[in-house]
């Protein structure tokens, strides 16, 4: 597989209109970078809005190409592919329907991005919310139940989709999926305080405080000034729970 071309851009200042109606705007211009024959020189190609070159090359010197050109290495990394961007619009278009309580539209368009991809985060979310709302339970439950299992969403960006997860499913008194959604983020991010006390949280209205008062410790053990935690935690200490010894998520 060929390697893909070094790309630069260039902004360029252009008037626009005339008279009192004139106004200057900035556009931004990539070009692809071909290397020649002749030392010290390149040849650059604009790209069109498909990104590929086009037009007779222009020729200029490598100076020029430093001073005047900013390189764009995650140009192509960046970008979506089609797919990637159907599936962007159609968890847009699910949340702006979820917004208007237009359930059955939601859970069209969710369905859609999740047939070009099973396993998107944002749509199986979506998804399961809109199934909350119409009252299919069960079948929400199912939705977050098989996120859970998916071992290869375990990247870093993903924690706070997990940890969203947990959150609707607390919300809706679903304790046991809320705490393997928050528990599957904290592997994803041991770090994170706040993970640690929406856990805590979730442990706490499930009825188990010693388990509360032990992710409550490790979130502020992460994060010092975490004043909901430390007012969480001396609320438990009125209510006579063992808070004292130092205490290990698990």
């Amino acid at each position: 597989m060929t390697a893909p071309k070094q790309v630069v851009l260039r902004q360029e200042t252009i008037k626009l209109g005339f008279g009192s109606t004139a106004r200057t705007t900035v556009i931004e211009n990539y070009y692809e970078v071909d290397e020649t024959e002749e030392q010290g020189r390149v040849a650059l190609r604009l790209l069109n809005i498909n990104d590929q070159p086009f037009g007779a090359p222009e020729m200029i010197t490598r100076e020029r190409l430093e001073e005047e050109y900013v390189a764009c290495p995650d140009y192509f990394r960046n970008k979506k592919s089609p797919q990637e961007a159907a599936i962007e619009k159609h968890v847009f278009n699910g949340e702006a329907h979820f917004e208007k309580k237009e359930f059955h539209s939601a859970e069209t368009e969710f369905n859609k991005a999740l047939s070009l991809n099973q396993k998107d985060l944002r749509a199986n979310l979506g998804k399961g919310k809109t199934l909350f709302a119409r009252g299919d339970k069960e079948e929400a439950k199912k939705v977050f139940a098989c996120l859970a299992q998916m071992e290869d969403l375990y990247e870093k960006d993903n924690k706070h989709i997990f940890n969203e997860f947990g959150i609707e499913l607390r919300k809706r008194k679903l304790l046991e999926e809320a705490i393997a959604n928050y528990s599957k983020a904290i592997e994803i991010d041991p770090e994170d305080a706040v993970i640690f006390y929406n856990l805590g949280r979730a442990y706490f209205e499930k009825g188990e405080a010693d388990q509360a008062a032990v992710h409550l410790k490790k979130a502020l053990s992460l994060k010092s000034d975490f004043g909901e935690a430390r007012e969480f935690i001396a609320s438990l200490e009125k209510s006579g729970i063992k808070t004292a010894e130092e205490g290990r998520a698990e």
